[in-house]
């Protein structure tokens, strides 16, 4: 009876583990799962955030592995369209560079950042956290690499493995590496992007800037053109005159100082106390018209 009660339990406790465990590639797939979400958000972001934004974050995260800025914006671009790519090393010597076109072709954003995140680990299991140009190369298209003890390995390339058709699990299985350090970093970079400050933009969608010494604010005409004052003194001219039927801009400043153009216009469309304006007056209708 003890015996049984034993070979009861062995099952029930056996079987409770069996149920427990996940089924063989569950991990993987959670962990791609959660890849593609970093890599979807991180491209995703090229477009709430902008393209130059998303660029230098890379290029930020990856500097001090690439050696340079210069470096690591020349790897984000390149990598991003598929162009020639020329890293510089510099050290103590003299400056080496070497060139190199990627196989993937175009690459979204999250991708660019997967492929230098295991180019890096793929270095640092080599014994190289300091890279030179040549070992950048050899890390992402293939070659062989020496360490400072003077250990050597021969790389595959992140870039040749993916433009062979392997997906990023694999490859990072291929190396003996996990994919966890390379979406906790890709999640930190997004959540430092989507909680910035979003660029200002105008009502069409396009970044507004600031241009010293004009401003333009006067009243548009009919078909939606703006007022326009022309400055032609060595001082700043503003624009704030009324426009006339046919579009043309109230109170032209073509003094030496600042101009101000505020004259209103009369009946017949033409600009009251222009010459006022001119010299920084503000000139007066001369009638009203209907």
């Amino acid at each position: 009876m003890k015996r049984y009660t034993k070979f009861s339990t062995a099952l029930l406790l056996l079987g409770g583990v069996l149920a427990i465990a996940p089924p063989a590639g569950f991990a993987a797939d959670t962990t791609q799962s959660a890849l593609t979400t970093q890599t979807q958000q991180m491209d995703g972001l090229t477009t709430s955030r902008g393209e130059g934004v998303v660029s230098s974050r890379i290029s930020s995260d990856f500097s001090a592995f690439a050696g340079s800025s210069a470096n690591a914006d020349a790897l984000v671009t390149g990598l991003r369209n598929g162009s020639s790519i020329t890293l510089t090393s510099t050290g103590t010597g003299t400056p080496t560079s070497t060139t190199f076109t990627p196989p993937t072709g175009k690459m979204g954003y999250g991708n660019v950042y997967t492929s230098l995140a295991l180019a890096k680990q793929q270095l640092a299991g080599a014994g190289i956290t300091e890279p030179t140009a040549q070992q950048l190369q050899a890390s992402l298209m293939g070659g062989t690499v020496t360490n400072s003890a003077g250990q050597t390995t021969t790389m595959t390339g992140v870039l040749q493995l993916r433009a062979d058709g392997m997906g990023w699990g694999q490859i990072a299985q291929h190396y003996g590496y996990k994919l966890g350090p390379v979406i906790s970093g890709m999640k930190s970079s997004n959540a430092a992007m989507a909680s910035a400050k979003a660029p200002a933009t105008t009502a069409a969608g396009a970044s507004s800037t600031t241009q010293t010494g004009s401003s333009k604010s006067g009243i548009v005409t009919g078909a939606g053109a703006a007022g326009e004052n022309h400055g032609q003194g060595q001082g700043n001219a503003y624009g704030r005159g009324i426009v006339t039927g046919a579009g043309t801009g109230v109170g032209s400043g073509g003094g030496h100082g600042n101009a101000y153009g505020r004259g209103i216009v009369t009946g017949g469309g033409d600009m009251a106390g222009q010459s006022a304006a001119r010299s920084g007056g503000q000139g007066k209708a001369l009638g009203k018209g209907n």
